[in-house]
């Protein structure tokens, strides 16, 4: 079980690097004891940061990797895959004044045939061309500022071929967005979101399976997917199961 969810945290790593590559001015490093310092230039302090992506934290390596120039101008977040991994680092958190402590579930699902479903009539698939479109839907789905999603929303991003955006419409209206990142058999799922006055309709679960739907047609067999403490219910609702609980330090 071990080796499979080292696997999925690698197969991650790996979906982040291809977005760094689709992003102007982003960077991704991984150090030869398993940190990876991954910087986005976005505003968001989950966006850029440290992530320990070795079984076991390396303490020393996240020090160094702190210090990182790169990301002195940005908010950035450290990122671990345990708790005694959390302990073992608050310090150097401290430090640099990343004093906030949050869980950050990260859950699996091997698909099957019965994530082959026809998916709802009202998800489409979209492309660069519906970049602006994309990019307000975010803004609107994490109730946050257009500018912060200009990178996850490009041209680039969208029509990557390891990558498929959707959006959930109704009467016009885009009511849920979702993304997926193939790494050879495995699927990561990111940006599921849904504006405040469409939550609560199952608009976020058809986002979701829009993903797992054609991941699994296209030769995907392992789904993963970082979730909200709020979200983690829906997901196990699906089929997914928490394989660790990830600790987030920021500011």
């Amino acid at each position: 079980m071990g080796e499979q969810i080292d696997a999925v945290v690698e197969a991650w790593r790996r979906a982040i690097v291809l977005c760094t590559e689709a992003i102007p001015g982003a960077f991704e490093r991984l150090g030869p004891r398993g940190t990876a310092e991954i910087v986005t230039g976005l505003p968001v302090a989950t966006l850029n940061g440290l992530i320990q992506i070795a079984p076991v934290v390396d303490v020393d390596e996240v020090t160094a990797f702190a210090t990182s120039p790169r990301l002195a101008e940005l908010p950035w977040g450290l990122q671990v895959r345990d708790a005694d991994a959390a302990d073992r680092v608050a310090a150097v958190a401290a430090e640099h004044k990343l004093v906030q402590r949050s869980p950050l579930p990260l859950m699996v699902k091997e698909l099957t045939d019965a994530d082959a479903t026809a998916v709802e009539p009202t998800v489409r698939r979209i492309s660069g061309a519906d970049s602006d479109l994309y990019r307000r839907a975010l803004a609107a789905g994490f109730e946050g500022p257009e500018f912060v999603f200009e990178g996850f929303s490009a041209p680039a991003l969208l029509d990557h071929p390891a990558m498929a955006p959707y959006v959930v419409e109704v009467a016009g209206a885009v009511v849920a967005t979702s993304f997926g990142v193939r790494v050879d058999d495995t699927i990561g799922v990111f940006n599921i979101s849904v504006p405040p006055e469409h939550r609560r309709r199952g608009y976020g679960r058809v986002a979701t399976a829009a993903v797992l739907t054609d991941a699994y047609r296209e030769g995907a067999r392992t789904a993963y997917l970082n979730a909200s403490v709020m979200g983690e219910p829906l997901y196990l609702a699906m089929g997914f199961r928490t394989a660790e609980t990830w600790t987030v330090f920021t500011a």
